[in-house]
């Protein structure tokens, strides 16, 4: 604090180095997390060189940070302090013997002036570097140096990281997004395809191979702060992940190499109700959108990683967030919001491609007047949740975005707002161009479970008695899987997926009807499912080979409380209730026939926990790929027989994805902290 507090000082006595006070005001607010006091101490000096107008405005060292050293003599002096110290075990020139080389290939801990500062002055943990050798002046010439020496192997720092690039990033565009889920070896949007079905057309990893799958190679991070549970994308060559809490990463796709990163610094004082996790990106153009805990979209050079513009979705501090992936539409990007556990309104928004200004926004919850504002008693629509965390799908012939709802808050306490809170716990149908709802149906009218109606639906399109019908399809939260009209929103037909104690069946409109006295309560109730749901967010597949529709599920009951009623207080989780688990815990991959609303088969993991799960992935040749803690398997699409496993040694919380680079078909999945992909092997 006094090292603040005398930079800020400093920065009143001269004009080189003015900056310094105001960055180190947002270091002093949690805003500079990957720069220390005594870093900070360094790049601020006077005379140092350092340019910190563009680390005031992004927060980001990697990106801004450049080394002043770069005269003939700093070099230099570099290659005479490396000879000293370093090239005992990097060798001469660099090129490595103990220790690794440093010229000529990706760094593991980046390629950036400011990555190779933090190296040298910090060392690596666990490994012979140490750190505080070299003084920090020494330090930036030793970098200028090595620097140097990239240069001459075709390697420079670039804007981001400054690892040797394969061609630039291709322009994604709406055609191209349109077609992603009819051409093999695609995956450009998070859930594959605007229909978000999870399903690949490639067949060159078939039930007849799958079993020779081998890695390909593996991207490891630094340990995150939550599960990743991140669906890379693909652009090109370019293949794109998040790290929690705000980072992206673009790495190469044929060989793991970063290509370049970008780490936005959340505040610390960030609201979620769960863990601060983020799964994914989108690309569309020549960028790729980021979704972020603050509750910001942030667009990035799909080439570079640059800040192309940077947009506040809502004010973070009274308990908004992001944690999906943005949908691209057309010349839009949407978004959900997540907040339903704090006092909050949730909605649906979507901001112009280009420049991120805002285009049109649906609240969730109905204002007086409005039609369903009926349904919410008093001023409970201001605070009544139903946020919108997960990602959505898209109809391009209908026009429609399809986005699930999440449940009312308080999430435990139905009595403070009775009747049906519409539109929580429902899906909505949006006119994509201009926000307006054309249809909506709910799934759990005045919900109190906390059994969020957020999954991702999978449009299908199927036969049905000679008659090509739209449908959309999903399994909710509540224990039962849905299918409705995706062009009207009628409900067709349902069938629990779990043992289910909550409700003795679905009417013919599709309202659930309530088995009394199911509700939370002082002594506690028990119901089946649990708080967790019979599923959750984890990505379904269906599959247009086999006709059947993939879900992970869980069987765990849980007894359900009610507290004393809270006031609702901005940025303050608001449950009037609690959950705890009660019963032994079992999980099942479920294959149901949309056609049939049946079961077609069930089939046990191994994994009993509530940890998070991964989602599946389908394919045309018959495969089903899915994930049980740590291990990742292939199925037999037609009968759940698992075809071949793989320990990735790190627990799985994300779905794995296929795409193809050159002529290989490659599964990828984060498992872990790594990046994990498979292929078969060379012929």
């Amino acid at each position: 604090m006094a090292l603040g507090v005398m930079l800020l000082v400093c920065a009143l006595l001269g004009v080189e180095f003015r900056w310094a006070g105001p960055v180190a005001v947002r270091k002093l607010v949690g805003l500079l997390p990957e720069v220390s006091w005594s870093d900070l101490a360094d790049i601020g000096r006077p005379r140092a060189g350092f340019r910190l107008t563009t680390l005031l405005r992004t927060g980001d060292p990697y990106l801004s940070i450049h080394n002043p050293a770069d005269s003939p003599a700093d070099r230099e002096r570099g290659r005479e302090v490396f000879g000293g110290i370093c090239a005992r075990c990097h060798g001469r020139d660099a090129v490595g013997g103990l220790g690794p080389p440093l010229v000529g290939r990706s760094l593991t801990h980046g390629h950036s002036d400011w990555a190779m500062y933090r190296t040298i002055t910090g060392g690596v943990p666990g490994t012979a570097m140490v750190g505080g050798l070299i003084s920090r002046p020494d330090t930036w010439r030793v970098i200028s140096y090595l620097q140097s020496l990239n240069s001459a192997h075709g390697v420079s720092a670039g804007s981001a990281n400054g690892v040797p690039r394969p061609a630039p990033a291709p322009e994604v565009t709406t055609n191209d997004l349109r077609a992603s889920g009819s051409m093999a070896g695609s995956w450009s949007l998070p859930s594959g395809a605007y229909d978000s079905q999870r399903f690949s057309q490639d067949t060159q990893i078939d039930p007849s191979n799958v079993g020779t799958l081998q890695v390909r190679w593996v991207h490891q991070f630094a340990t995150p702060s939550a599960a990743n549970e991140s669906t890379p994308v693909l652009a090109g060559n370019y293949l794109y992940v998040t790290v929690p809490p705000g980072s992206v990463y673009a790495l190469d796709a044929k060989t793991g190499s970063e290509i370049w990163h970008y780490t936005r610094p959340m505040p610390p004082d960030i609201k979620v109700c769960c863990i601060a996790t983020t799964r994914g990106v989108s690309v569309f153009g020549k960028r790729v959108y980021f979704a972020t805990l603050d509750a910001h979209i942030v667009a990035l050079g799909s080439t570079s990683g640059d800040v192309v513009w940077d947009r506040e979705v809502i004010d973070h501090k009274t308990g908004y967030s992001i944690t999906a992936a943005p949908l691209p539409v057309n010349d839009l990007v949407i978004t959900g919001i997540a907040g339903s556990e704090f006092p909050t309104r949730g909605f649906i928004s979507a901001y112009d491609a280009a420049t991120g200004a805002p285009r049109w926004r649906f609240y969730t919850i109905p204002a007086p007047g409005e039609p369903g504002s009926e349904t919410w008693s008093g001023d409970s629509w201001k605070t009544g949740g139903a946020s919108t965390w997960g990602s959505g799908a898209y109809d391009p012939d209908l026009g429609l975005v399809y986005w699930g709802v999440a449940t009312p808050a308080p999430d435990f306490d139905h009595n403070v707002r009775p009747g049906d809170n519409l539109y929580s716990s429902s899906m909505l149908a949006l006119d994509a161009r201009t926000g307006k709802l054309v249809w909506y149906f709910q799934f759990l009218p005045g919900e109190d479970h906390d059994w969020d109606s957020t999954q991702t639906p999978s449009l299908i399109d199927v036969n049905e008695g000679g008659v090509e019908r739209k449908l959309l399809v999903v399994a909710n939260r509540g224990g039962f899987f849905y299918v409705l009209d995706r062009v009207t929103g009628t409900y067709l037909r349902s069938v629990p997926f779990v043992n289910q104690t909550w409700a003795s069946g679905i009417s013919a409109s599709g309202r659930p009807i309530r088995i009394p006295n199911t509700s939370p309560s002082i002594q506690g109730t028990y119901v089946l499912p649990s708080m967790n749901g019979a599923t959750n967010w984890w990505p379904s597949s269906y599959s247009r080979t086999t006709g059947y529709y993939y879900l992970n599920s869980e069987e765990h009951g849980g007894l359900f409380f009610l507290s004393h009623p809270e006031r609702a207080t901005a940025g303050r989780m608001y449950l009037n209730g609690t959950s705890t688990y009660a019963d032994s815990f079992a999980a099942f991959v479920v294959a149901i026939d949309p056609v049939t609303a049946k079961i077609v088969w069930k089939r046990a993991n191994a994994t009993v926990s509530s940890a998070p799960r991964g989602g599946l992935l389908s394919t045309a040749s018959g495969l089903l790929f899915g994930s049980d803690g740590q291990i990742l398997y292939a199925m037999d699409a037609r009968n759940g027989s698992r075809l071949w496993t793989f320990d990735t040694g790190g627990h799985i919380s994300a779905p794995p994805v296929t795409f193809r680079t050159g002529d290989h078909q490659v599964v990828a999945v984060v498992a872990g902290q790594d990046v994990m992909t498979f292929s078969l092997p060379a012929r």
